[in-house]
């Protein structure tokens, strides 16, 4: 249901975006040839942040879900959040219960070749530059899967009346695929060398 959803929706997304928000994709060729299992880790400037990705996908891209881990208490949001974040194939997540319990989800995913949206820096910029989290790492370590970097670039704070008045631009850079070298994961400060790799990949697009 969640690639239905992906694929019809894909075009009003990237019509909307391009006329809105004059949207630009640089280095597409990196978007060739992709497939599960794969990790899509992004800096994060806004809840627009997946359409803005998704968007910049070709239509029935073969990674289509991509499943992003949302906070539960946003998932689980009444009336508009829960059934739309529920169709686009998102998944709750909590926090303080270790990075097994709260990443079993996108665990399976991965391992069954599915495709899971990331943030690294687990916050929005505007909140300030932050420390990565270990789950990107986590997740790529633990089902041996590749990692695509994607650097959004628009202003921190967008306003919905300068949307409309088509104030705003927004480029979206795609990185090359690579993989984090295997190793043991005996604590979680295992994790904070490959962390700062995958979160380096990105500021420097």
């Amino acid at each position: 249901m969640a690639r239905f959803f992906y694929n019809f929706f894909w075009l009003p997304w990237r019509l909307g975006l391009n006329f809105f928000l004059h949207l630009e994709i640089e280095s597409r060729e990196n978007l060739k040839e992709l497939s599960g299992p794969l990790i899509i880790a992004s800096n994060h400037l806004c809840w627009a942040d997946p359409f803005l990705i998704g968007a910049s996908f070709p239509f029935l891209a073969r990674v289509f879900p991509i499943r992003y881990a949302c906070w539960w208490k946003y998932f689980y949001f009444p009336l508009f959040f829960f059934p739309f974040s529920w169709a686009f194939g998102s998944f709750p997540i909590r926090k303080g219960i270790g990075l097994e319990r709260a990443l079993k989800t996108a665990l399976k995913i991965l391992k069954k070749g599915g495709v899971v949206g990331i943030f690294p820096e687990g916050q929005r910029e505007w909140k300030g530059i932050a420390k990565p989290k270990r789950g990107a790492a986590f997740l790529a370590i633990k089902t041996n899967s590749q990692i695509l970097p994607i650097k959004i670039e628009a202003p921190l704070k967008m306003y919905f009346s300068k949307i409309l008045l088509r104030k705003y631009k927004v480029k979206v850079k795609i990185g090359q695929r690579f993989s984090l070298p295997q190793k043991q994961i005996n604590q979680p400060e295992d994790l904070n060398q490959p962390s700062e790799v995958i979160i380096g990949k990105i500021r420097e697009l």
